[in-house]
C-alpha cells in the first residue's frame, strides 16, 4: 500500500509540476506578448522606407495599404510602397521631395499589381530619406533602402 500512495503521489507531483510548468509558461508568454504588444505599437514603415518581406517579419510589413517589395539587384533591399494601376502616372503621399511614378508589375497578395517605383538618375536624386540611387534587377536607377 506504501508502494502504490508514493506512486499515487509522485503522479500527481509529476501532474502538478507539468501543469504548473505548462501553465507558467503560457502566463510567462502571454504576459512576454502584453509587453511586446507596448513595443509594437511603433509604427509600422511608410511610403519609401525599408521593410522586411513577409516571411521574416509576419504581416503586415509596411503601414496603412502599404505594401513591401523586393526593389534592388540583390535579394534584401525591400521597400514599402502603394500598388497603382497607370503606368507612368505620379504617386500620391510621396515622401517630401521624392516623386514616385507608377511602374513594373510584380506577384503580391491578391494578385499582380503595379507599384510607385522611386526611379532616380545621376548625382541629384530625390530619393526618400535612408535611401539610395542604386542599379535595380531591370537596369534601371532606383532609389533603395541598404541590405536587409
Amino acid at each position: 500500500m506504501k508502494i502504490g500512495a508514493r506512486a499515487t503521489i509522485c503522479a500527481l507531483m509529476v501532474a502538478a509540476v507539468s501543469c504548473g510548468s505548462g501553465g507558467a509558461g503560457i502566463d510567462a508568454a502571454a504576459d512576454l506578448g502584453n509587453d511586446m504588444g507596448g513595443e509594437s505599437a511603433v509604427a509600422l514603415p511608410g511610403f519609401g522606407q525599408s521593410c522586411l518581406p513577409i516571411a521574416q517579419q509576419g504581416n503586415p510589413q509596411c503601414a496603412g495599404e502599404l505594401v513591401c517589395v523586393s526593389v534592388g539587384a540583390e535579394q534584401g533591399r525591400n521597400l514599402c510602397t502603394k500598388r497603382c494601376t497607370v503606368a507612368g502616372e505620379a504617386c500620391l503621399g510621396a515622401p517630401s521631395g521624392s516623386s514616385p511614378t507608377c511602374e513594373r508589375e510584380y506577384q503580391l497578395p491578391g494578385g499582380d499589381s503595379r507599384v510607385c517605383e522611386f526611379l532616380c538618375a545621376g548625382v541629384a536624386t530625390n530619393c526618400p530619406t535612408g535611401t539610395a540611387c542604386l542599379l535595380d534587377d531591370a537596369g534601371r536607377m532606383t532609389c533603395q533602402p541598404p541590405l536587409q
